[in-house]
């Protein structure tokens, strides 16, 4: 069963076509009209095999199916020139009104099967040029939330401030479909991949405290039974910072048929990570890694002498006036708790992605929070209250000199341009797409949480319009 480790690792989304000249019209009548059981035999039969071979038919079907309930029914524009041998078609989104380079790419030997295809932005339909207000940046934003809401095609929370003042927030969709309990603005979202932006700061701290180097070796503070027996002597904490550790994901196939609720503490996925080799010579190249930073995690344990969670805690959400968040066990009653739901092969309707998640978040992901928390956590961050303004500064700073990607700093992604820099981080699970932006230059905050997969983009460049008109 391989379906959702795509989702952690992959956001180039697989779908068979047939080859030739009515490819965009035979693809935009699947997707308009495709129902489970056609979209089934479609992809089977027309898939590349190595795609099915990889990830599996399963994973395919569930791609689909969010791409729908995401994007909604099609338009087509126009056929674009081909572009490095893919097949591009210029559509509009029918639930955000936005146009997309829709690309194909195929097999180059006939029968010419899909290898993958995906959504690239391709501008508004109609931009509006006029500058904007506070007042008329909510007014036009809710409207589009709103209007997404209406569709299935958002399910969660968004905040946007500028400085101190919040100049939109809202919440809609549901934190549990079966019972019909609402979403607020003060409902406690997974975050996946955003916890992070927390491991990386706690290590900082300790950094900054003389308790940790930058060049210590991971081998001083966790034992060897836990690490691959090859060049696993190498691993620094640089290199856990910034990927390029050469650990992999734990998120394996091992980890998919385990007993999720042995995760709750970081001794239970020693199994997970101890078995695994190097994909790398540690610092060569990178790799984004949730294995390194658990193993950040097992450092920020053994410097400070007290669990992860409880240094989570004290050193980072109660500085930054965070009470909502936590990684808190799902098998507990944590009040306004969201579930996270998809599109799966297996049904018809939304599925609760519960039961393939870990009982309790780690140092790579998976704790909770709501979008005020996550709003204190940027001003905190900003106001160099977690850090002082050097090692701030160093995080969210790319570090290719140390052959870490472009985009990516000590924990926080790098992104914008020069004059408007953005960094923060993204989350995606099953069920669950989140986003914080902070605006380095132009004081914007932008919090999006989803209990629902997929659907940030078109939210995050709504708002990023919105920003670009402010006045």
């Amino acid at each position: 069963m391989k379906a959702y480790v795509v989702w952690l690792s992959v956001f180039i989304w697989s779908l068979p076509l047939c080859a030739g000249s009515q490819v965009e019209p035979a693809f935009i009548q699947m997707f308009n009209e495709g129902k489970r059981a056609q979209i089934i035999q479609y992809l089977s039969e027309h898939m590349a095999k190595s795609q099915l071979d990889t990830y599996g038919l399963d994973a395919q079907v569930d791609m689909f199916l969010g791409d729908q309930a995401t994007y909604g029914k099609l338009t087509f524009v126009k056929t674009l020139p081909d572009a490095d041998g893919n097949d591009v078609f210029e559509v509009i989104s029918g639930n955000n009104q936005f146009k997309y380079n829709l690309t194909i790419n195929k097999e180059p030997q006939e029968p010419h099967k899909i290898n993958y295809f995906e959504f690239l932005s391709a501008g508004a339909v109609d931009q509006a040029k006029t500058p904007v207000s506070a007042r008329e940046f909510a007014q036009e934003l809710s409207g589009f939330l709103n209007n997404l809401a209406s569709h299935d095609a958002f399910s969660g929370a968004v905040l946007v401030a500028k400085g101190k003042e919040v100049i939109f927030k809202d919440a809609v969709g549901f934190a549990d479909r079966r019972w019909k309990v609402k979403n607020t603005v003060d409902t406690r979202f997974s975050l996946a991949s955003m916890n992070k932006m927390f491991t990386a700061i706690a290590a900082l701290q300790l950094i900054e405290q003389g308790k940790l180097k930058f060049d210590d070796k991971l081998i001083q503070f966790v034992d060897k039974s836990w690490l691959p027996m090859k060049h696993a002597e190498a691993i620094t904490i640089r290199h856990l910072l910034t990927h390029t550790s050469g650990l992999g994901n734990f998120f394996n196939d091992e980890f998919i048929q385990s007993n999720k609720e042995i995760y709750r503490d970081l001794a239970g996925y020693k199994p997970l990570i101890a078995k695994s080799e190097l994909l790398f010579t540690p610092g060569s190249q990178n790799r984004y890694s949730n294995s390194g930073m658990l193993m950040l995690g097992l450092v920020i344990e053994k410097v400070s002498g007290e669990s992860y969670y409880d240094y989570i805690q004290k050193h980072i959400y109660d500085k930054a006036n965070m009470p909502g968040s936590g990684s808190f066990e799902l098998d507990s009653t944590t009040e306004n708790i969201a579930s996270g739901y998809l599109k799966r092969m297996h049904s018809d309707d939304w599925v609760d992605s519960v039961y393939t998640r870990e009982i309790k978040g780690s140092p790579a992901g998976g704790g909770f929070s709501t979008i005020d928390d996550l709003y204190q956590f940027a001003l905190a961050l900003t106001e160099f209250k977690l850090l002082g303004k050097a090692l701030t500064e160093q995080a969210y700073s790319a570090k290719t000199e140390f052959n870490s990607a472009p985009w990516y700093g000590y924990g926080f992604a790098v992104g914008g341009k020069p004059d408007n820099r953005i960094v923060g981080h993204s989350g995606a699970y099953l069920g669950v797409d989140s986003r914080l932006d902070i605006h380095l230059d132009k004081g914007f905050v932008v919090v999006i949480l989803a209990n629902q997969s997929g659907v940030v983009g078109p939210m995050r460049r709504k708002i990023n319009e919105l920003i670009a008109l402010y006045q």
